[in-house]
Order: structure tokens, then sequence, then C-alpha cells
């Protein structure tokens, strides 16, 4: 009974340390490459993914089908957003690019403030951002496959 007492109370504090512990992800405001302000928070309630990416990245680009698949399968789910986050083009550069790829989620101009207070030192980097504002997961470069952690970090948190 005693060892029962134990565990229970260290499964308790275990649970109220990982909310202790939540890293709240850094907000942000920046241009969408349709031209309107988006800010991080604003999407408080749902869970967000984000993508730090750009076009002259050889991993950013073969992660690009698996990022398109993923807003595709999330597309009609009003409690999720998928975000690509460029890191550091031009615009002309980024909506050519774009184009070209067929990336239609919502990609964003970044700046070098927001990729350091993501603590970015190397792309692509994406980061799970759970309904409160936290960072769930992240992730740093891509291989084929690891989509399957991504949708797993995501459904985990829509139950």
């Amino acid at each position: 009974m005693q060892c029962k007492k134990i565990f229970l109370s260290f499964l308790f504090l275990a649970f109220v340390a990982s909310f202790a512990f939540a890293q709240k992800a850094p907000d942000f405001t920046l241009q969408s490459t349709d031209g309107s302000a988006v800010t991080l928070s604003s999407f408080r309630g749902k869970v967000v993914f984000l993508d730090f990416w750009a076009s002259w990245c050889p991993p950013c680009r073969a992660s690009i089908p698996a990022i398109k698949e993923m807003h595709r399968h999330y597309k009609d789910n009003p409690n999720v957003v998928i975000l690509g986050i460029n890191s550091g083009e031009n615009e002309k550069t980024v909506r050519d690019f774009m184009k070209k790829m067929g990336m239609d989620h919502i990609n964003l101009f970044g700046t070098n403030s927001v990729s350091k207070n993501y603590k970015i030192t190397g792309i692509p980097a994406f980061f799970v951002i759970d309904q409160n504002g936290n960072i769930a997961k992240k992730f740093s470069g891509y291989a084929n496959g690891m989509e399957k952690e991504w949708y797993k970090a995501i459904d985990a948190l829509l139950k």
C-alpha cells in the first residue's frame, strides 16, 4: 500500500511538473505572402505547426511534399494551422518559389529576431505548438518519413 501511495504521488508530481516547465512559444507578428499580418497568438486554441525554411536549402525543399500533404490532411480541421516561415529571402524569390512548388498553405516572411527567439541554428526546423501556446515538440532537419512523427505530435494534442 505504501508503494502505491508513493507511486501515485510521483505520478501527480510529474504531471504538475510537466505544466510548470512548458516552454511558451515566442509570439510574433509577421507579414504573410498575401500581404496580411499574421500573429501567432491569434491561433490560441489551435494546434500550430511551424516550418522554418528557405528555397536554397536542399532538406527544406525535400520536406515540401510532406508539408503539402500535411496541409491537405488537416485543411478541413479548424483546430490545426500550418505556417511556413521563410528564413530571410526577398519577397519575389519566396512568392516565385511557392508558386513553382505549389505551396498553398500560409507562409510568412521571417525575421532575424523570430529566428533568434526560436533558437534556429539550422533549417529546416519544425515546431508543434499546443492550444495553450506552448512548444510541444521541436524537430530539427528533415529525413524522409519523419512526417509520421509530426502527425503523431499533432494528433496527440487533438485528443
